[in-house]
């Protein structure tokens, strides 16, 4: 088995002091971090080509740093830094969404992955606002000073009313499409869920057979084939019910014997 991706994720904001980062439509940045890095972590646990680790989540990174304490960078082959962004003031919401973006390091050659991890996102209903190269950021540069690629993701405007609701209803989803962006960009095996079980799927199935064969039934046949569905059913071929209902290949050879064209013999 290939060797894993060991992937570091950082919730941004929080610590102590606590810092609640950015505020809008009830909500703090930290608290929705955490939330994200969890989910994240979560998922990527199920994945054979990736070992996520996740930052103390009772720690700022960014304080930690700034104190002079340092990151668990040992083994790290890429770090998520999770962020949500603001400023616009669309608390009352206007149809229209701000959006996700990525940051990442200006030094950064390839940006495949944080634009996989950006549209996967965005499919979800948020404007793609892209990936985009920031020189300021005190994690981002010390990360980056190891040689170890850093994106940190703005999931959503957090005082866009827009956003808000998307990032809300679809905190799983949007996990899922940061490690589906991952898988994608490093070319690691990730095999995608549905949103519904197997089960799920199956019972949905067979409600709808059924219903269609409740609509056909007592149904007269087409013009064009009346007369041969009327003769068929005098022969005995068929039992005459439901005749725009679909059929089975063990009724196709029931029709068949019944026609004489099964079981014959030759002689």
């Amino acid at each position: 088995m290939r060797d894993r991706m060991k992937i570091l994720l950082i919730a941004g904001h929080g610590g102590t002091p606590y810092d609640p980062g950015a505020t809008g439509c009830g909500q703090e940045e930290a608290v929705q971090t955490r939330v994200m890095a969890k989910l994240i972590y979560d998922e990527m646990r199920k994945v054979d080509g990736l070992r996520p680790v996740m930052y103390d989540t009772g720690n700022d990174a960014y304080k930690v740093l700034k104190s002079g304490g340092s990151l668990p960078l040992s083994g790290i082959g890429y770090v998520i830094e999770c962020h949500l962004n603001a400023c616009v003031k669309d608390t009352a919401g206007d149809g229209k969404t701000t959006g996700v973006e990525v940051l990442v390091h200006p030094s950064e050659k390839g940006i495949t992955v944080e634009q996989a991890i950006c549209r996967r996102i965005a499919a979800l209903g948020l404007k793609n606002r892209g990936v985009k190269p920031d020189g300021g950021l005190l994690v981002m540069n010390t990360v980056k000073r190891y040689g170890i690629s850093h994106a940190l993701i703005e999931f959503c405007f957090i005082d866009d009313r827009d956003d808000m609701n998307i990032f809300m209803a679809k905190r799983e989803q949007i996990a899922k499409a940061v490690v589906a962006g991952v898988c994608e960009g490093f070319g690691i095996d990730y095999e995608e869920e549905s949103e519904m079980s197997r089960q799920e799927i199956q019972k949905i199935v067979r409600e709808e057979i059924k219903a269609y064969l409740d609509e056909q039934e007592g149904k007269s046949p087409s013009a064009w084939a009346e007369a041969a569905w009327k003769a068929a059913q005098d022969a005995g071929i068929t039992d005459g019910t439901a005749p725009g209902a679909p059929m089975t290949r063990e009724m196709g050879v029931v029709m068949l014997q019944r026609c004489g064209l099964v079981g014959r013999k030759e002689g």
